[in-house]
């Protein structure tokens, strides 16, 4: 049952702390951990003051399932590499903040996002968004750098237009709202995709996508035109 006050006397010298489903912290100050490298405060009561004032060292912070977050700003942790998010409360205003470091980043089941604009963070690897309320003018607007993007089970997005992902290598959609003229404009770099259960699908022409080296779309209505 570790508190607040004895977070705050974390010696200087920590590079990695998890506090994963810790119920008794919610206010802690850890500023001057300038070494640390690593957070996972999963589970959670952290709130966005603490989040503000965590040290500009950090490169991987996990939020998984925090309740109690949703407008903390992040904008200077410009060392951060992941932030893994899912589950919780964060906003789109939240997300149009993220430092441009980032190279991977999950919001997985957060229901309260929708467009928010990524375009800047031109070092991005890596999304998962899966079962978010994601649309598609956030997705429009993803970074070019982009390789892997998980919208699996997002029932918001239709016609997504991913043509300017030039890198982007796998893309998941698994039982998601995608439709065929979304699928049309996928970019030829792509090697793998995803469509299982896909239930808007039928009739697309991935004809163009020279590099492809895997698809499935099990459970869909694919037809024989597709195919051929």
């Amino acid at each position: 049952r570790i508190t607040d006050a004895v977070i705050n006397n974390f010696p200087e010298s920590l590079e990695i702390i998890n506090l994963n489903s810790c119920q008794n912290i919610s206010a802690f100050n850890i500023n001057h951990l300038v070494n640390l490298k690593e957070i996972n405060c999963g589970r959670s009561r952290i709130t966005d003051a603490v989040i503000n004032n965590f040290p500009e060292s950090l490169e991987i912070i996990n939020l998984n399932s925090c309740q109690n977050i949703s407008a903390f700003n992040i904008n200077r942790l410009v060392n951060l590499k992941e932030i893994h998010c899912g589950g919780s409360r964060i906003t789109d205003a939240v997300i149009n903040n993220f430092p441009e470091s980032l190279k991977i980043i999950d919001i997985s089941w957060c229901q309260n996002i929708l467009a928010f604009n990524i375009n800047h963070l031109v070092n991005l690897k890596k999304i998962s968004c899966v079962e978010s309320r994601i649309t598609d003018a956030a997705i429009n607007n993803f970074p070019k750098s982009l390789k892997i993007i998980d919208i699996s089970s997002c029932q918001n997005i239709s016609n997504i237009n991913l043509k300017h992902l030039i890198n982007l290598k796998e893309i998941e959609c698994i039982k998601s709202s995608i439709t065929d003229s979304a699928i049309n404009n996928f970019p030829g770099s792509l090697e793998i995709i995803n469509l299982n259960g896909c239930e808007n699908i039928s009739a697309f022409n991935i004809n163009h996508l020279v590099n492809l080296k895997q698809i499935g779309s099990g459970g869909s209505p694919i037809t024989d035109a597709a195919i051929n």
